[in-house]
């Protein structure tokens, strides 16, 4: 392989290494928010657990994210592995 491709391979690499640090970080951000929503609600007197849409709206697109960080691929990867399997062939 040449210089060009291992630099688009790395470039690839450190590109899926930031979807999921921004993931961990967008969990990260989610759970805290979700303690703090449930600490108000609890202070508040309980009652109906609005608190409650709220995170989980905010799960769905946390879960989302998460698909998007481990399980989709780019356009230009996928273009890239039929290109590497036609090589092999």
């Amino acid at each position: 392989m040449d210089e060009f491709g291992k630099a688009a391979l790395r470039e690839r690499e450190a590109v899926r290494i930031a979807r999921r640090q921004w993931f961990w970080m967008d969990l990260i951000v989610w759970a805290a928010i979700s303690v703090f929503l449930f600490v108000i609600w609890l202070l508040a007197g309980g009652g109906f657990p609005w608190f409650i849409i709220a995170v989980g709206a905010w799960g769905i697109v946390v879960v989302a994210h998460a698909a998007f960080a481990f399980v989709l691929r780019s356009p230009e990867d996928i273009l890239l592995e039929r290109e590497q399997k036609e090589r092999e062939q």
